[in-house]
């Protein structure tokens, strides 16, 4: 009899929501292919789960190509609101409002080339699902769940139950635990979470009340303080949708008196139909490691955190931009396996400050507040201001990035632009209103200083072609502040390195490789594997007069 044929694959990711929908957007970006395993053969609106995409997971979409998408596809558009207000009551009085909420603006912001979208989860997750569904070099399999894994040194061996019952085995060069808090690949690497639960219960709403308004205007989030019901509440869409977070409430007694907690947030009697009900437990978790050599967690798999701040889902965002890039580049043989070393190294920083913050903001619910404009304004402003956070970390001290960077996020609520090795590199609008990032190639980018020569250049490109690094080389706006350096930019946007003269960058570094070790035994590796495309796509570089892609 014969063996029975195990499917190979270059990488599997372990569930399809944002997180493993991003890596493989990223994954594709970098011409990638990867195999998506999801439990959900359809995307739940009843449950909207998180509701703010960030400014900077705007930016990723952007550079996917798909932040004009779900902005079309966002029930509420910017311009519809962009304020949080603090009141006695829906239908009660005013007690204050935070303006620009969660980076959300109609104007054109010189630090930013996206900004904020209050949107569903659900309807990301249906652009991302739309756009990797035309992807030849991307498997989405809905319906299938990974039930366990085990990793060897020559790769992974995921099972697999399909939507039918059936099992099956993939074999994985390497897998993404992008599966959450309840999945299977944290234990099986052995990572266990380490924090705490809040011990107060907290309980979820969606219902539909299309006669149900407000006097006080529109609002992202209503936050009802001193209603017979104290919650966060919101639209879902303008055609009556609504959802309530009610922190405090028990589930058998949200669920027995849903209909009174429903006219305890609005302050009078609601005609509804409750669609959707959701007891939960706020978590302050993070996994004591994020990889082994093949396996790596990413997103909820390897942290969780409250709600509260809108942090939750756009980290997930963050951490697969980290780690597929990186994988993409080791599967393609423009790096060594040693650069996904630092995919922890990077972002387990990022993740505490960002849970950190969190639950400081969890310690102010409405519960917790008084009908005082004052405090509430000092008290919440962290949560609803904060791009300090959301654009200022930094991957100052990664092993992949060039020594003496700037420090960690000194002001969750004020980001400064800085253009320190490690940071996100400061954006502009360049005079044809395109963006800066958008002159980025898909793999490395030297930026130069306007005015710099070929010859300057030169020797870098050269050194890229012999390691065989994807470089494209492009130049700063005259009037960009960070001008008289060049600076080596990652696909993510964040500086590696920067040189008054480009012979000081050391490519092999940011790459993975030590300064003294040959790039021979990685530049010819063969780790690409059935559905793992070997092309990268190519940008057009709009930043000047000097500007060139080296793909090869």
């Amino acid at each position: 009899m014969s063996a029975v044929s195990i499917e190979k694959i270059a990488v599997l990711v372990a569930g399809g929501g944002p997180a493993g929908l991003a890596a493989a957007a990223e994954l594709n970006l970098h011409g990638t292919g990867c195999l998506v395993i999801e439990p959900r053969a359809e995307v739940s609106r009843r449950r909207p789960r998180a509701k703010t995409s960030s400014v900077r997971t705007m930016e990723h979409l952007r550079r996917w190509g798909l932040a004009d998408a779900v902005r079309a596809a966002a029930p509420l558009k910017v311009e519809w609101s962009q304020r949080v207000t603090f009141c006695e009551s829906l239908t009660g009085q005013r007690i204050t409002d935070f303006e620009g909420a969660f980076g959300l603006t109609t104007e054109r912001d010189e630090r930013f080339a996206e900004p904020g979208q209050q949107v569903p989860q659900p309807v990301v997750e249906e652009v991302l699902r739309a756009h990797l569904a035309r992807q030849p070099w991307v498997g989405l399999r809905f319906g299938h769940t990974v039930t366990g894994l085990a990793e060897d040194n020559g790769g992974v061996t995921v099972t697999v139950r399909s939507q039918a019952g059936d099992t099956y085995q993939v074999r994985a060069d390497y897998v993404l635990g992008c599966d959450g808090y309840g999945g299977v690949t944290r234990e099986a690497i052995g990572a266990s979470y380490l924090g705490r639960s809040d011990p107060r219960p907290n309980f979820n709403v969606v219902f539909h009340a299309p006669r149900l308004d407000t006097p006080l205007g529109p609002a992202v989030q209503y936050w009802t303080v001193t209603a017979a019901t104290q919650a966060l509440t919101g639209r879902l869409d303008l055609d009556g949708t609504w959802w309530a977070i009610m922190p405090g409430i028990p589930a058998d007694h949200g669920v027995a008196h849903a209909a009174e907690l429903i006219t305890g947030l609005a302050g009078s009697p609601v005609e509804h139909e409750l669609l959707a009900t959701d007891p939960w437990t706020a978590r302050v978790l993070v996994a004591d490691r994020f990889a082994t050599r093949r396996v790596f967690l990413v997103g909820e798999s390897a942290h969780v955190n409250p709600p509260f701040g809108g942090h939750g889902y756009n980290t997930s965002i963050g951490d697969a931009v980290n780690v597929a890039w990186k994988l993409a580049f080791v599967l393609h043989g423009w790096a060594p396996p040693a650069l996904l070393e630092s995919y922890e190294a990077e972002r387990r920083g990022v993740v505490e400050e960002t849970v950190a913050s969190a639950a400081a903001n969890m310690r102010a619910l409405p519960a917790d507040l008084a009908a005082d404009a004052a405090a509430i304004q000092r008290v919440k402003a962290p949560e609803f201001h904060n791009l300090g956070l959301v654009l200022g970390y930094s991957y100052a001290g990664s092993p992949v990035v060039q020594p003496g960077g700037g420090a960690a996020v000194a002001d969750v609520r004020r980001y400064t632009p800085s253009a320190e090795p490690g940071a996100r590199l400061p954006h502009c609008w360049l005079p044809d209103g395109s963006s800066l990032y958008d002159t980025l190639g898909a793999g490395f980018t030297l930026l130069a200083p306007a005015g710099a020569t070929d010859a300057a250049v030169l020797p870098l490109s050269e050194r890229a072609r012999a390691l065989r690094i994807p470089l494209t080389v492009t130049a700063a706006p005259r009037d960009y502040l960070w001008q008289g350096e060049f600076l080596l930019v990652r696909p993510d946007q964040h500086i590696a390195w920067r040189a008054g003269d480009p012979a000081g960058i050391d490519l092999a570094t940011a790459v993975g490789a030590l300064p003294q070790r040959d790039a021979g035994p990685w530049a010819n590796t063969t780790y690409t594997r059935t559905g793992c495309h070997t092309g990268i796509p190519a940008r057009e570089a709009r930043g000047g007069a000097l500007h060139r892609s080296h793909l090869s």
